[in-house]
């Protein structure tokens, strides 16, 4: 694919809709090099991910983004005002809450039978050699961020990385704000029609409530920004058109625990590759929405605007923002990551084909 974007962006919209031209997005190609991909230190910024874009766009969005995030405020740069909103958000969350990047070291080990709607793959299943800390914060107001670092968390997020939040004090005994509150009152709670949006109902497997299984998660994503219909927006469109925003459990319930009180979940978000809009279809299976979830159904891969990537969840290799302080400790036994709330115990969502049993090395930042 030839590179697209012009110069200051004016057409960030054709580059969106490129994404999905039939040849950009035909998933046998992807599925196929998915399968191939044996190290996620053989890639683009030690990241695991595939691409759908000209490797000049992806370094000039990727710089483009870096910006927006290290000046958010400045609108005479090229970085559109919707991600500045939203990259202000998250740069503020980190700093606040001196949250650290962790990302699992992935090596390739085999293939498993996968069958996604009466159809056979052979997906790849990963050893996870070692949990690795990154600090996001810089040590001091002249060197306020580690950029290559940073860059590497926006790296992630734009191939569709899932992303947990461990804010949960009964996971880190470590006082942190509660992501999902936050951007609600960052960017307005939930209404039919303004603010963030909620346009996937039910979407969310960490919903899920015992032997009941997953209980629909209505009324409780957000999906930002206010994105519809089947084309990207022509007037101030962003690199970031399907943000979604969540927690990571069903649960609710305010816990005290001596001075700190907090509810029991977690928070995830992530970027897709379009909101699951009613435009087509029911619940957003059909059209753009849908057809990715096809491609992850047959490679347990996380699908976005932009490529695609194993960290997922389903798979135990999803990345962590925690604080600082957090003491880092795999479940051997559970889900062979982090136990938090969302995933203590075993759940039917997982895939413990996709992750071959190891124990990996922790591997805290100097």
């Amino acid at each position: 694919m030839t590179a697209v974007l012009r110069y200051q962006f004016s057409n960030i919209d054709t580059l969106v809709d490129r994404m999905f031209d039939p040849q950009v997005r035909e998933p046998t190609q992807y599925i196929s090099a998915a399968t191939k991909v044996a190290d996620s230190d053989a890639c683009d910024q030690k990241v695991a991910a595939l691409w759908m874009m000209d490797p000049v766009d992806l370094d000039l969005m990727l710089s483009t983004l870096l910006a927006g995030w290290m000046s958010p405020d400045d609108a005479r740069g090229s970085c559109p005002a919707s991600d500045r909103k939203f990259l202000k958000f998250l740069a503020d969350y980190v700093r606040e809450n001196d949250m650290t990047l962790w990302v699992p070291h992935i090596v390739k080990k085999s293939t498993f039978v996968n069958v996604a709607k009466g159809v056979t793959y052979h997906a790849p299943r990963y050893r996870i050699d070692a949990w690795r800390q990154y600090r996001l914060v810089g040590p001091d107001k002249d060197t306020p961020w580690d950029l290559e670092n940073v860059r590497r968390l926006l790296t992630l997020f734009a191939a569709g990385a899932h992303f947990v939040v461990l804010h949960n004090y009964g996971d880190t005994k470590v006082v942190s704000d509660d992501f999902y509150r936050e951007f609600a009152r960052t960017f307005g709670a939930w209404t039919p029609w303004g603010g963030a949006q909620n346009t996937a109902i039910g979407h969310s497997h960490y919903r899920y409530h015992g032997s009941k299984g997953p209980v629909p998660s209505l009324g409780t994503a957000y999906a930002y920004p206010y994105v519809t219909g089947e084309q990207a927006p022509t007037s101030d469109c962003p690199f970031i058109c399907s943000l979604v925003v969540d927690t990571t459990d069903w649960k609710n319930k305010s816990i005290i625990d001596g001075d700190v009180e907090y509810f029991d979940y977690n928070s995830f978000f992530q970027l897709e590759g379009w909101p699951g809009t009613y435009v087509k279809g029911v619940l957003g299976l059909k059209g753009r929405h849908g057809k990715d979830f096809a491609l992850h159904q047959a490679t347990l891969w996380n699908i976005s605007t932009y490529g695609l990537c194993p960290y997922s969840e389903k798979r135990s290799t999803p990345i962590f923002l925690a604080p600082a302080k957090y003491r880092f400790k795999v479940d051997s036994y559970g889900m062979r990551m982090p136990s938090f709330a969302g995933g203590r115990e075993v759940q039917s969502w997982w895939r413990k084909e996709a992750i071959t049993p190891a124990k990996p090395d922790i591997v805290y930042a100097p």
